[in-house]
């Protein structure tokens, strides 16, 4: 009887993670689209995201007059330089004077491409039901989503993140 339940348990556990990993959200072609964007930055160059395809990136959305969003941009920058085998990106859902302006007194050593509120149907594939900000998705070197924080990161959450997608780098070698 033990062994009669033991198995019955051991179907429904497995039934269970069947399950779910089925009902797991595709976020591979939101991935796709956000590697395919081309946006402008407050200079007006271009930053081409399909140029880190391979390479694992933390995706941060955020804006000007986001109080959170700025507050988080220092820990942000100084994980960035701390780890530069991760690509950091700030999606300024903003307009290139206020960005600018950003820049001048809060300097930042990853991109911050420009775009409207258009970015928030991608962000809402990518996890972001809420369409609030900040928001931050973890992609992993092989292109998929190890993660999604709404609102701001902490210093503990943004590490434990960060060890992950390095430890993605290597699994991938």
């Amino acid at each position: 009887m033990a062994a009669a339940l033991l198995a019955a348990a051991l179907a429904g556990a497995g039934a269970w993670v069947l399950v779910g990993h089925l009902l797991a959200p595709n976020h591979g072609p939101a991935i796709e689209k956000l590697l395919q964007l081309k946006l402008p930055d407050s200079d007006g160059k271009i930053v081409e995201f399909a140029q880190w395809r391979g390479k694992p990136l933390v995706v941060n959305f955020w804006a000007t007059w986001c109080p959170p969003c700025r507050e988080e941009m220092p820990l942000l920058d100084q994980s960035a330089k701390a780890t530069p085998d991760v690509q950091f990106v700030g999606i300024s859902v903003d307009d290139a004077a206020h960005v600018a302006a950003f820049r001048r007194t809060n300097a930042t050593s990853y991109p911050l491409p420009i775009t409207g509120m258009e970015i928030s149907a991608l962000g809402a594939e990518l996890g972001n039901k809420a369409m609030a900000l900040p928001f931050t998705a973890f992609i992993r070197a092989d292109g998929s989503l190890q993660s999604v924080k709404l609102g701001a990161l902490k210093e503990a959450e943004l590490a434990h993140e960060l060890q992950q997608l390095s430890a993605s780098i290597k699994s991938q070698r």
